[in-house]
């Protein structure tokens, strides 16, 4: 390959690794900076006085959940999902400040835990219908402000990046960081449609209905507020997973969104529970989508190698122009070019599968990264294709590469050499050569510790590459 093209395929990988990498990798783990800290301990600290201080806890499973209930202040304040085996986020549901201090007698029927205070004519129902929470409250008073729930602040990068805050106004749905969140602008009944939290696999949303509120930040938690108008009230809230066939029925799939390219993402995503439905293997089913995507972007490949075989042949020629002109770089280029239009040479021919690649991996990234139904699904030796492949355990922690050895970055790595060896065979710079085999390093590096299920992805489209350019050289007979 040209030097030129070269580098630009370095740098167009380098970007799309660079903003894979670093956006997850380095995301701040501090909530806020330091000079606005104190007046948000303050207003916590003020708002957190409401809060009991200690209460008799009972644990109650209902449904798809584990909950664990306040009895003081009566309220619901940690959910444990039992399918994923994960506490979430979302705590502090159905509390009242105004009865902060009030004991609840408990009562279970069937799905619902009732919550009671008789001498105070107050009860709160919690009733579970799969995901689909109903809140009822029955109050002596109207006008009461409750937290109808709180999302705690993620202190893992990754997990943290993911955090949004979110609330559909006026026919538009805007996301937010938590931590960076301010104040609803322009909110009313009739504008606020929906509002929740949600985190990378999972949400808490308030169904549609009139009802105002707003959100009030704290250190490590944002909570969202709200009046309850009447003596009697119903909210309706979803709590669970971000998956489309559970959010449709409560109009609530376009929560889920995949960035810049999210309808590729969601053609990525049907294609993979389509393989899924007969593979009944996520692994296998990422291999198949790999396959899929490689045998269209084919005839890119196929013209792209081609390209790549003809810079190689003139290559020579390229080398003694610049050679010859080495003092005067415009003549060098005017040559150069001159050479390109009259063979018919495309020095950029050669990055075709990248420019139809980079959209197809960022949104895959999005898709794995989100896809719940990864998480603690095998693969080989893989034990969850959401996690780095950890194929061993180290005694100890090493810089980088931590508690475990992943196979899938190293196979990238071999695999990258071996296409160096074929498709610069003919290539006489040592300075591509040595450039070709530190991005083959540097891209195994990046890899390193990205989820298995997009490593393996990879990796297949490697493997199918190397065989194709096995196929087209002098290893294998044509």
């Amino acid at each position: 390959m040209e030097k030129r093209s070269l580098y630009f395929f370095f740098l167009a990988i380098l970007f799309l690794v660079i903003y894979t990498y670093l956006v997850s990798k380095f995301t701040p783990s501090t909530p806020l900076p330091q000079k606005k800290e104190t007046k948000i301990e303050k207003e916590e600290e003020t708002f957190i006085e409401k809060f009991p201080s200690s209460s008799e806890v009972v644990n109650e499973e209902v449904k798809n959940f584990s909950l664990k209930i306040f009895l003081t202040g009566g309220y619901i304040k940690n959910i444990f999902l039992k399918k994923y085996q994960e506490e979430l986020l979302f705590e502090d549901i159905g509390f009242i400040p105004k009865y902060k201090d009030v004991k609840f007698n408990l009562k279970k029927e069937k799905n619902k835990i009732i919550l009671s205070n008789n001498n105070l004519g107050i009860r709160k129902e919690f009733e579970f219908e799969d995901y689909l929470l109903k809140l009822k409250f029955f109050l002596p008073h109207k006008n009461v402000k409750s937290v109808i729930f709180s999302q705690v602040f993620s202190f893992k990068g990754l997990e943290r990046r993911y955090q949004e805050i979110f609330y559909k106004k006026n026919n538009r749905i805007i996301f937010t960081k938590p931590y960076h969140f301010k104040k609803i602008k322009g909110k009313n009944e009739e504008s606020l449609k929906f509002v929740g939290a949600r985190d990378r696999y999972y949400c808490l949303c308030l169904l549609e209905g009139s009802y105002t509120g707003d959100f009030k930040k704290g250190k490590k938690k944002i909570y969202f507020l709200t009046l309850i108008p009447q003596k009697e009230s119903l909210w309706k809230i979803y709590v669970g997973p971000q998956v489309y066939k559970e959010l449709k029925p409560f109009h609530l799939e376009e929560i889920i969104n995949y960035g810049m390219f999210h309808s590729l993402g969601v053609v990525i995503l049907k294609l993979l529970y389509l393989f899924n439905s007969f593979t009944k293997n996520w692994g296998l089913s990422i291999i198949f989508l790999s396959a899929v995507i490689f045998l269209i972007l084919f005839p890119f490949t196929a013209k792209s190698t081609k390209a790549m075989k003809k810079m190689q042949e003139f290559q020579p020629k390229i080398e003694e122009i610049q050679k010859k002109y080495k003092d005067n770089p415009q003549k060098q280029q005017k040559a150069i070019l001159e050479l390109y239009k009259k063979h018919k040479i495309n020095p950029l021919g050669g990055c075709l599968p990248i420019f139809f690649q980079f959209p197809i991996f960022i949104a895959l990234y999005q898709v794995l990264l989100r896809f719940i139904e990864l998480k603690g699904a095998r693969f080989l030796w893989i034990k969850d294709l959401s996690l780095p492949d950890q194929a061993f355990k180290l005694p100890i922690s090493l810089p980088f590469l931590g508690n475990y050895i992943n196979l899938l970055p190293i196979f990238i790595i071999i695999l990258g050499l071996l296409q160096q060896k074929v498709t610069s065979k003919e290539t006489s710079s040592s300075q591509q050569k040595i450039m070709g085999l530190y991005f083959v390093v540097f891209l195994g590096v990046i890899f390193y510790n990205f989820p298995s299920g997009l490593v393996l992805y990879w990796l297949t489209q490697n493997i199918l590459t190397l065989i194709f350019h096995l196929r087209t050289s002098s290893f294998l007979p044509k």
